[in-house]
């Protein structure tokens, strides 16, 4: 068999990452070859997500796109939530798409590759693509420094705006010990930081005997030769735990960053969203964080227009970050996600009020990002160097996550210093750090 030219389009957060990375790792054992251009490809493969009605339409947009290049044969694979969620919808009106693979599916590239057949799609047993077949090793990019650890797939949470339980399942954590394998391998290619992701890392273990080792996983991993900075994703704060705060307050460079979505503030907001907190519950939790971690850069995400919610209740969320607990924040307005609790419901905000909040939250936390940079001007601080922008240099500090965090822009004499370097900080503006090399 010859192998094909594969181009893969990978849309939504770190989990369709994870799953991309494995197809490729399998897609390059089986002999084919990733190619970036699809002008050149033999197939191209969209991972696609689902999650608000932002995404869907760019997932579609993406499919059209990639549809308008098929010629001579070429391959056109559509995967991921878009076609767990819609894809019986999408079928008809999309019959460019030469195969359809649910969340569950996408090890069946590789044999679509090898042995096309006819147009199909296959939604069964949602799920994610966690572990490769044991022939398989783990391999970073080339020069990559950053690498994703995955500990579960699914997600137990009855949150009533969220599709992600039906587009993924139940929890399904991967061994430790694979785990612990994965991340050796990738630290021996030279993988510094890794982002630990799963739909609440939190949860890893809950469906084995691994429930409650979160903390001596984190340790272990932290303790591989070369692994420098390791941030913790999607934690939902019903799962954190003081012991995981330990982990995090003990090695504060190995651990300077926690992503935990909050979603709201206001008690009967939450308790309508069943996010199983409170306002009382959240600010305790914040108050432990902040007095054992004063060091840790917190992310969260909030949204805004869920059914229901009051003037007055959008304003205690925003009178909330103004308080200035968090160093990141991500907003949305509100997706009526069919199939959804939250979607029956009767009392939707209107689509301007919605978009009007999201403009307010967002000019809101824009001043409080603003405050909290100024004070880290003067800083020396060791930035991870990634891309060349003209006759600069751009990188992330410990404390900035891939993609969306704020950025330090250098000269590009920097660059001579490797990959990582140490620079201070002297300027910021919009989201963008300015700095010159120590």
């Amino acid at each position: 068999m010859t192998g094909k030219k594969v181009t893969i389009v990978t849309l939504g957060c770190l989990k369709n990452t994870a799953d991309t990375a494995n197809l490729t790792r399998l897609l390059k054992a089986r002999g084919h070859e990733l190619v970036a251009d699809a002008a050149d490809a033999d197939a191209i493969v969209v991972h696609t997500c689902s999650f608000i009605e932002a995404a869907k339409k760019e997932s579609i947009d993406t499919i059209l796109e990639a549809g308008r290049m098929k010629a001579g044969g070429k391959q056109l694979i559509v995967t991921g939530c878009l076609v767990q969620q819609h894809g019986k919808e999408l079928w008809d009106d999309l019959p460019e798409v030469d195969a359809m693979l649910g969340t569950g599916q996408l090890a069946q590239v590789a044999d679509l590759l090898e042995k096309p057949r006819a147009r199909f799609i296959d939604r069964a047993n949602p799920g994610g693509f966690m572990d490769l077949p044991a022939e398989v090793s783990t391999k970073a990019g080339p020069g990559s420094v950053t690498g994703i650890l995955r500990l579960s797939e699914g997600c137990r949470h009855p949150c009533s705006f969220c599709v992600i339980p039906r587009l993924r399942g139940g929890v399904q954590s991967r061994r430790e010990e694979i785990i612990l394998r994965e991340a050796r391998e990738l630290a021996s290619q030279g993988v510094e930081e890794f982002s630990v992701i799963a739909q609440d890392t939190g949860d890893w273990g809950r469906d084995s005997k691994s429930t409650g080792r979160l903390p001596s996983l984190l340790r272990s991993i932290a303790a591989i030769p070369g692994v420098r900075w390791i941030r913790l994703m999607y934690m939902h704060p019903a799962s954190f735990t003081d012991d995981l705060l330990s982990v995090l307050a003990e090695q504060p460079e190995k651990f300077p960053y926690l992503d935990m979505p909050l979603q709201h503030i206001d008690s009967r907001v939450l308790s309508e969203m069943k996010r199983k907190t409170d306002e009382a519950g959240l600010r305790k939790l914040l108050d432990r964080i902040h007095a054992k971690a004063s060091g840790l850069t917190l992310r969260t995400t909030f949204i805004v227009g869920f059914p229901g919610e009051t003037a007055a209740q959008f304003k205690r969320l925003v009178n909330f970050i103004e308080e200035g607990h968090f160093d990141y924040l991500g907003a949305f307005a509100y997706s009526k996600e069919e199939g959804t609790p939250a979607a029956a419901r009767s009392d939707q905000v209107a689509e301007k009020v919605k978009q009007d909040r999201l403009a307010s939250l967002t000019n809101s936390y824009y001043d409080v990002a603003h405050s909290k940079a100024q004070k880290r001007l003067g800083s020396v601080e060791t930035i991870l160097l990634e891309d060349t922008e003209g006759d600069t240099v751009v990188g992330r500090t410990r404390r900035e996550a891939p993609e969306i965090d704020a950025i330090v822009r250098l000269p590009q004499a920097a660059s001579r210093g490797g990959r990582f370097i140490r620079a201070k900080l002297t300027g910021y503006d919009a989201y963008e750090f300015s700095g010159v090399p120590i």
